[in-house]
Formats: structure tokens, sequence, C-alpha cells
């Protein structure tokens, strides 16, 4: 730093810079050190902290956040969860479910639900992540009877996070729809049941073309063997009990 006049100094405080050039090199060592951490982590967890840096987090009564739940976009209401399956060692290090995704009834027919499953496929994509579903349609129902209609997403988390409205499901030709709509997203068949299955009647299985993943191709191939029997409908055990 240099003096050129009274009170009046041209060029970096020694001081200032040398200060600055150590915030710099922290700021780097913790990014070098966050990073090699998220490299550690499975891809289930990449995924789960990817999401909860990405999408919102509804609240409980405006105070807790939801465990599982995110709101993707305006909305749209996302419940997202590890899968265990027992014949599948790691299903849930590199696996997860999307148990259900309900766009505001007032909002449908523009989009929302495929912007929300290709933000969540980019996900997938970043993390080789596979993202699993059921292709089930259902509504909330306040009477348990008839189906209500949902005007914001206001009312969407009330309705399904802390008055728990009772879920009814559609029917079958608008499973029809839901088929088409995630094969035109990439997902491919599926069997995602499991042992518990056998436990209930066989008439309330959903069909195999009614289960779905979406294997993106940065996964690992190590995890993809290990679920190839699963998208054989021929040899899996639970598509043919």
């Amino acid at each position: 730093m240099k003096c050129i006049g009274v009170n009046q100094w041209a060029g970096v405080d020694p001081v200032m810079a040398e200060t600055l050039s150590e915030i710099g090199q922290w700021a780097a060592s913790a990014r070098r050190a966050e990073k090699e951490r998220f490299s550690r982590l499975t891809p289930s967890e990449k995924f789960l902290q990817l999401a909860n840096d990405r999408f919102r987090k509804p609240k409980l009564f405006g105070i807790a956040p939801a465990s599982d739940f995110w709101q993707i976009g305006q909305w749209t209401l996302a419940e997202i969860r590890r899968i265990v399956l027992n014949d599948v060692k790691d299903a849930g290090s590199f696996l997860i479910q999307l148990q259900s995704l309900y766009v505001v009834d007032m909002h449908r027919g523009r989009g929302e639900g495929k912007k929300a499953i290709e933000a969540i496929k980019q996900i997938a994509n970043e993390t080789g992540c596979g993202v699993t579903l059921f292709a089930k349609s259902f509504a909330f129902s306040k009477d348990g009877h008839l189906p209500n209609a949902l005007r914001t997403f206001e009312e969407l988390r009330q309705a399904s996070l802390e008055e728990e409205w009772p879920v009814i499901y559609l029917p079958e030709w608008d499973i029809d729809c839901l088929r088409f709509f995630y094969q035109g997203c990439g997902f491919r068949n599926m069997c995602l049941y499991d042992s518990w299955i056998y436990n209930r009647p066989k008439e309330e299985d959903l069909s195999f073309d009614s289960q779905f993943v979406y294997l993106p191709a940065s996964m690992d191939p190590m995890w993809r063997m290990q679920i190839e029997h699963r998208m054989n409908r021929n040899l899996c055990e639970f598509c043919n009990r």
C-alpha cells in the first residue's frame, strides 16, 4: 500500500490482502471437503440430499418439516422414501420409491406433473439412483367416499399431512393413462413387491405393467445387476405366485 497524499493511499492493504487470501483458501478447502463427503454417499443418500437442496419441505402446522415429503414447483406434493426389497441386498442404497405424486386439482393439465417427474429424473441422473413407483391413481376424500377437489397447495398440504384425509383409488381407465404417462417419461416395468405380498389376497395385487422403475444411464452396473430378475416377469417369484 503506497501513500500518494494526505490521507490518500493506493494499492491493497497487506493485512487485508492476507486476510482475503486466507478466507479464499478456507472456502476452497470447505468446498473440497464437502465434495469428498458427498462422493462417499450412496446413490440414494445423494438423491435425498439434492432433493433437500432443490425442493421445498412443507411444514406441519407451520413448524416442523414433514419427513419424506417435498413440494416440487408451486403445485406438486411428492412423497419419496428409500425402498426395501428382501431379495435385493443393497436396494436401499441405490433405489428410492416415489410413494405418491399429487398435483393440486385446479392446476392439472398444465404439465406440472411432467415437470415434477423431470426434476426427479434429473436428480436420479446426477446421482445414479433409480426411481421406483406404483402407477395407481388416487384422490383425497373428506368423507372417505367421494373425491374432493383441492384448489391450492395449502389445501393439499393440510388434507394430506395434517388432517390426513382418507385416500380413495380411481377407476382402471385412469390407471391406463398413468401407465402411458410414465412410459413416455422413460420408466420401464419392474416388480416392486416383496415377501409381505403373501399376507394378502392375490386379487389385490397391481399388475406388472403398473409397477415402474427409472434407471439412469449413470447407475453403476453392479447395482443394476441386482434387480435384473425383477424386470423379467417370468423370472420374478412375486409376479408368478
